[in-house]
């Protein structure tokens, strides 16, 4: 893994994460805002586990799936709270698979706002940990 797919992969995970916090941010008293909201943790859950993949394969450590990106990402510090995370990769499964009925809906993104700001803090570790890598 180069360093410089790496940090392609952190500034579309940035940008990502950028769009999903302005999101949150948006009164839900339209469904096109909850709907949108889910849509950008999607794409956000995504991009996160494939960052976590590609840093990982960077620290020579190889995971083939979301789940065991994730767990890797346990096992050397990177992540904490176990539940929260694979609830999340779950969530993004269940979002992306079944059509939104409204009560599913309002409780992703309730769930959303909550965990958002663990998004943020991860994709900030890795920015820190690899801002010093040469291109």
């Amino acid at each position: 893994m180069s360093i410089r797919k790496l940090k392609d992969s952190l500034t579309n995970l940035e940008k990502a994460t950028i769009k999903l916090e302005d999101a949150i941010k948006i009164p839900k008293d339209r469904e096109l805002v909850v709907e949108g909201t889910i849509q950008r943790f999607e794409v956000g859950i995504e991009l996160m586990w494939k960052t976590l993949k590609r840093a990982l394969e960077y620290e020579g450590i190889h995971p083939k799936t979301p789940r065991e990106s994730l767990k890797e990402s346990f096992r050397i510090g990177w992540l904490h709270d176990e539940d929260i995370w694979l609830n999340m990769l779950d969530q993004r499964n269940t979002t992306s698979h079944v059509y939104l009925h409204e009560e599913l809906a309002e409780n992703n993104y309730d769930d959303i706002k909550k965990v958002t700001p663990i998004l943020r803090a991860v994709l900030n570790l890795l920015i820190n940990r690899y801002s010093e890598e040469a291109a």
